[in-house]
């Protein structure tokens, strides 16, 4: 695997906390570039600012890694030119599907768990790290519905489409804590079948939990006490090399996010 920097620990870069991140940028030591929102008219030239400015990574949504088809190249070519303006060292996408000929499902839905399904996860990522020039580092996403009853099952399944073709991982603990409350498995059963040497990237975030008790991986509240315990717990499994706190809405004040890439930078780096 091709050796990773040490980017440390900070936030998912937004407009809404732009000004806020260039006035308190001193607490932050990198920043999470979502490559599908800079895919318009100009945006490179502002994006060229940014990465000027902070150390950036990037990260994406709509790839649809373990679609049936292949991977858009005219996408590709987009996130590409994202990738070598932030000079990124790897890229990072979800096993999800987003769309099928014709639909697009503005969500990340889980992959099927199969032979013939895993073939494809591993084309299509191998397709993607060739076309963009870097590693591809591969992330857990959230479900409702999953196509096997054993959630473990997937967790192989996961396993298996990144060893065989050769990517990274960005393991959303977020992500992981919610499945195993929601779908009721043990979230270190879960771990021990991933190849942990492989995570590169983490992300934390904070949910919401309905009247029914699901959990939902909002992106708009403080980080959850159990989330950082199970952190905690994967922070003596692996070694990252960045941390990145996820905030999408309800935007707390700037002390707040910052405090928590300070526990991220303590959980991970100390």
């Amino acid at each position: 695997m091709q050796k990773i920097s040490n980017h440390g620990a900070g936030l998912g870069y937004r407009q809404e906390l732009s000004e806020e991140l260039v006035s308190r940028g001193q607490g932050i030591d990198v920043v999470e570039i979502l490559a599908d929102q800079w895919f318009s008219p100009g945006a490179l030239d502002r994006l060229l600012e940014v990465s000027q400015r902070f150390d950036t990574v990037t990260h994406g949504v709509a790839m649809s890694l373990a679609g049936a088809g292949g991977i858009n190249q005219k996408y590709l070519e987009s996130v590409r030119d994202v990738v070598e303006v932030c000079n990124s060292e790897y890229y990072s996408e979800h096993l999800s599907v987003t769309h099928v000929p014709g639909i697009d499902s503005q969500h990340l839905c889980p992959p099927v768990v199969s032979a013939e399904s895993r073939r494809a996860c591993v084309r299509n990522a191998r397709q993607a790290s060739s076309a963009l020039g870097v590693p591809l580092a591969i992330e857990n996403i959230t479900y409702s519905i999953s196509t096997t009853p054993d959630h473990l099952e997937a967790a192989t399944f996961f396993a298996d489409v990144v060893v065989d073709s050769d990517s990274l991982i960005l393991l959303d603990v977020a992500n992981l804590y919610i499945n195993s409350r929601n779908h009721r498995f043990d979230p270190e059963e879960y771990l021990s079948r991933l190849p942990l040497e492989r995570v590169v990237h983490i992300h934390l975030a904070g949910g919401v939990t309905t009247s029914t008790g699901k959990m939902i991986d909002s992106h708009s509240e403080s980080i959850a006490e159990g989330i950082w315990d199970l952190a905690r717990k994967t922070a003596k499994l692996c070694n990252p090399r960045t941390v990145i706190v996820e905030r999408d809405q309800n935007f707390p004040d700037t002390d707040v996010l910052l405090e928590e890439v300070a526990t991220a930078r303590s959980v991970y780096f100390d």
